[in-house]
């Protein structure tokens, strides 16, 4: 019944189990929505059974499909584990390190940079600004930088490694106008805001609750953005100490915000520590953090 079955109608299944949808799972898979659709017929064909509902473009698992999803999830970890084995017996030469960070922390790493490429010289690094969680185990990143939550399970190296604040800052002619000796008047200001998020303990979450009495002309998602709009005086916004308070185009208005403090964690697979250039990348991230405390923490010398 499963003559010719291979590990790429495997992963086509666990795409669609994933994303739910064949457009969803195309763009996961970087191919076509119809090819996708013809994969996944292909593959009921083998096995001689429907494995999902369709209705539009949305697909739900048939009980057939969910009985093959477990044994789907272990090849997927099966064909990772041989894969990660196998480059373990040489270095990942020819191709860039990858280290995946949230924007403010990627930010930062960006000033240590002469000496992160000094240290991984020849090989280039891909620096690879993102919230979304990159998996590891599947060779997405090499190693991550994330903050507060880790993951408990897996086969990862996982360590502390430093904090990093953040604080309200605005142009300097908007905060002339704020009363920050009694701060009465700044939550009734104009604020540059996120989109909202109801993500527990989020900084969009914090400002929006902070600033109800005042205005949100303009909501952006991108820190850059966010920069800039406070740069232009366009409303306070929340950055991280180490931007804001390098910026002679802004000023702090409070002291760093104890709540959304948060820690930050290098990770990398177990079979990455193995291999001394991705080794050495993790030092010299670590160093570099371990080293800018006084920045990330908004304790460096700056005038509040």
């Amino acid at each position: 019944m499963a003559e010719g079955f291979q590990w790429d109608d495997i992963r086509v299944f666990l795409a669609a189990s994933r994303a739910e949808t064949l457009t969803e799972a195309a763009r996961s898979l970087k191919v076509s929505q119809p090819t996708v659709g013809r994969r996944l017929k292909a593959l009921e064909g083998k096995l001689g059974t429907a494995l999902f509902q369709r209705a539009a473009d949305s697909l739900t698992l048939t009980e057939a499909g969910r009985a093959l999803l477990p044994f789907a999830h272990e090849m997927e970890r099966q064909t990772y584990d041989l894969t990660r084995a196998l480059d373990g017996l040489a270095e990942p030469r020819g191709r860039a390190l990858r280290v995946t960070a949230i924007g403010s922390v990627a930010l930062f790493l960006l000033r240590s940079f002469a000496e992160i490429e000094a240290a991984c010289a020849p090989q280039a690094i891909e620096l690879i600004s993102t919230g979304e969680r990159l998996n590891l185990a599947r060779e997405e990143a090499d190693i991550a930088l994330r903050m507060n939550q880790v993951p408990t399970r897996g086969e990862l190296v996982c360590r502390k490694i430093g904090r990093i604040a953040y604080a309200l800052y605005a142009n300097p002619a908007l905060a002339d106008q704020l009363d920050l000796d009694g701060e009465k008047a700044l939550p009734t200001a104009r604020f540059v805001g996120y989109r909202k998020n109801p993500r527990r303990k989020s900084q969009s979450s914090w400002l929006y609750n902070f600033g109800q009495a005042g205005s949100f002309p303009l909501r952006v998602n991108e820190l850059h953005l966010r920069f800039e709009a406070a740069r232009r005086g366009f409303g306070v916004t929340i950055l991280p100490c180490h931007l804001g308070d390098s910026c002679g185009d802004l000023v702090r208005v409070q002291p760093p915000i104890e709540a959304l403090t948060e820690e930050i964690y290098l990770l990398m697979h177990e079979s990455r520590r193995s291999q001394p250039a991705v080794r050495q990348l993790a030092e010299i991230l670590t160093m570099a953090i371990e080293n800018g405390q006084a920045e990330l923490l908004g304790e460096a010398e700056v005038g509040v």
